[in-house]
């Protein structure tokens, strides 16, 4: 007929632009961070190639001073430590100095109080501290300037990219109905970017330089995405059996039982706290005593079932969370208010059973 209106087509909803603007602006801080990357690669190369300084400083070299070690010292800072190497310099008035190393080898666990050592100072900054033949960077160096930022980049870069393509495959597909929008890809991809945005930090921490760390995060690509394949068809496969309430059916309890089941709804028989039922026994109490002999609300025999679902997302969340894939949701009717009662899958039949009983 003309004058019906045409379903209107459900749309991707906040959700979309929330994940979508959240995925873009990490994208973008990825790659601000790139650029700190590469500018940090450049100035560890002008180090590696400087010279010490002679006569005629140049901008671009290294200072060489001698100095006497004074000992070491370990300062505890949350879960790390930080090493630091206390000094004075040979023919200067200032006083004791220090110096952070990064890490413990292989200077700092070798020199001890009296030893001679050389700085290397690069654009104002002790870079390194020479025992001998052996060297060891100081936590100021340029040589691994651009570890913690290309860390950060990947680990917003990967998962950012995946909440982009994730949100975007959401808007396209949000019309159709819940259980066909949540599918495999979409959930493989998103899982595997946060897992190899996250283990991309081993190899940017670890790596000898940024080419070796992004051949790590590409090498551990294949493993990741198969694991993330393999736990989505998992807690699919799992999320498709709870919803499946087929093999539900009513059972008339032979006794009087406590079974763990919660109401919910727009009645007076709803109260919180009250996560116990007495079945088998007349009517069926809800209460919250484990012996269920106190603070007793008894259920009308006007209360009928009217199907069986699976939890949802928009039950009470303490469903979900005490369930988890073993739960299913009586939805029942009493009089024109809707009520529903949150149990277990095994205990759901003698719910069935003792309101149907009850009702009889």
């Amino acid at each position: 007929m003309s004058g019906e209106k045409a379903p209107q087509k459900k749309g991707p909803g906040r959700g979309y632009l929330v994940g979508l603007c959240t995925g873009i602006a990490a994208v973008l801080v990825a790659v601000g961070l790139l650029f700190v990357v590469r500018g940090a690669v450049v100035e560890r190369d002008a180090y590696r190639a400087a010279q010490p300084c002679g006569v005629r400083t140049v901008p671009d070299c290294v200072r060489l001073t001698r100095a006497t070690v004074e000992g070491t010292h370990d300062q505890a800072m949350g879960r790390g430590v930080r090493h630091w190497l206390r000094h004075t310099k040979s023919g200067s008035a200032a006083g004791e100095e220090r110096v952070r190393m990064d890490g413990t080898s292989p200077v700092y666990d070798r020199v001890r109080a009296g030893d001679t050592v050389t700085l290397v100072h690069w654009r104002g900054e002790v870079a390194s501290v020479r025992l001998g033949e052996v060297a060891q960077e100081a936590h100021g160096s340029p040589e691994h300037g651009w570890r913690m930022p290309l860390a950060v980049a990947l680990l917003l870069l990967l998962p950012g990219a995946a909440f982009v393509w994730f949100a975007l495959w959401y808007r396209r597909h949000a019309a159709a109905p819940p259980r066909e929008t949540v599918v495999f890809l979409p959930m493989t991809v998103l899982l595997s970017g946060i897992l190899l945005g996250s283990l991309s930090l081993f190899g940017a921490m670890g790596g000898a330089d940024v080419g070796e760390a992004l051949r790590f995060t590409a090498l551990s690509a294949p493993p990741v995405v198969a694991v993330s394949a393999l736990a989505t068809w998992f807690f699919r496969r799992r999320s498709r059996k709870a919803a499946d309430t087929g093999d539900v059916a009513p059972i008339t309890p032979d006794g009087r039982q406590l079974l763990g089941a919660q109401v919910h709804g727009d009645v007076p028989y709803s109260r919180d706290g009250y996560g116990l039922l007495v079945v088998g026994d007349g009517p069926l109490i809800a209460t919250p005593d484990p012996d269920g002999k106190v603070a007793l609300s008894p259920l009308p025999a006007t209360l009928t079932v009217e199907r069986v679902r699976g939890i949802e997302s928009s039950d009470p969340r303490g469903w979900l969370e005490r369930y988890r894939y073993d739960g299913v949701v009586l939805v029942c009717r009493d009089g024109d208010e809707e009520v529903l009662i949150g149990t277990a899958r095994r205990d759901a039949p003698l719910v069935w059973g003792a309101l149907r009983a009850a009702g009889a």
